[in-house]
């Protein structure tokens, strides 16, 4: 799992990413607002269901990653909500709720960890049986424009931080594209440097993410029976436009009658 070599990371990697930090009060918004059960699917280190549970809500977190699920696990036992927060360690196409949701959402691109289009057809018929009659689901996926594409491909100097061992890191980032199959391979490594700034130490790590075309997107909610409510270009909820979106951020509902 591709996650458990990030863990250590996670933390300097979503508070350096513009998208993570746009669809934080978006998504907690989301889970308060919702009659539950509310379910974050790729919960993570629980950056936006801790600070939910924090502000009442309760959570079913699910993830593959025991890594995550722990880094969670802190965080929520220092946040002093672990009575709000229920964990499952299990991958979106096969995860059992102990009862069905009001609410199932997937932020921050996480649909893109599954790697065909067949595998998120799977995930979302999944997330659909799992949904209680009149149950919402919500994600977003990457806009992926040409700009984007040339932008993901540059070596970036993602962050420069203090290791808890007291030394210097950059972190790097770089991916390579498939454009055809919609799919990237992102690279990252960090430069431990000593005090006289010589590098001591580097690591890389890679991690595979994929991306939906709004059409396709739409097209994987009609085939579960899911009815689109809205979409969104950003997560200040402007309605979708080709032209100037950002996210491609999606409301969909089961049929109350079904």
């Amino acid at each position: 799992m591709e996650y458990e070599r990030f863990a250590d990371i996670y933390s300097v990697w979503t508070s350096t990413a513009p998208s993570a930090r746009a669809n934080h009060a978006f998504y907690v918004d989301t889970y308060r607002a919702a009659d539950g059960p509310v379910v974050e699917l790729g919960v993570g280190d629980g950056r936006i269901a801790v600070d939910a549970a924090v502000l009442g809500a309760r959570i079913v977190g699910v993830d593959s990653s025991p890594a995550m699920l722990s880094l969670c696990r802190a965080r929520a036992a220092s946040a002093g909500v672990e009575d709000r927060l229920t964990l499952i360690q299990a991958d979106f196409r096969t995860f059992e709720l102990p009862e069905p949701a009001g609410l199932i959402a997937l932020p921050y691109h996480s649909i893109g960890h599954l790697p065909t289009l067949a595998d998120k057809r799977d995930a979302v018929r999944h997330i659909a049986a799992q949904l209680r009659p009149g149950g919402t689901f919500v994600f977003d996926d990457f806009v992926m424009t040409p700009e984007r594409l040339e932008r993901l491909q540059q070596v970036q100097l993602r962050a420069a931080y203090t290791s808890p061992e007291g030394q210097d890191v950059l972190l790097w980032v770089t991916s390579l594209v498939d454009a055809a199959a919609q799919a990237l391979r992102v690279v990252t490594w960090e430069d431990v440097l000593d005090a006289q700034g010589v590098l001591q130490q580097r690591r890389y790590r890679t991690l595979s993410l994929s991306w939906l075309e709004p059409d396709q997107a739409r097209s994987l909610l009609d085939d579960a029976g899911l009815v689109v409510q809205a979409c969104y270009g950003d997560f200040a909820r402007t309605p979708f436009n080709p032209a100037s979106a950002v996210e491609q951020v999606w409301i969909a509902q089961k049929d109350a009658a079904a």
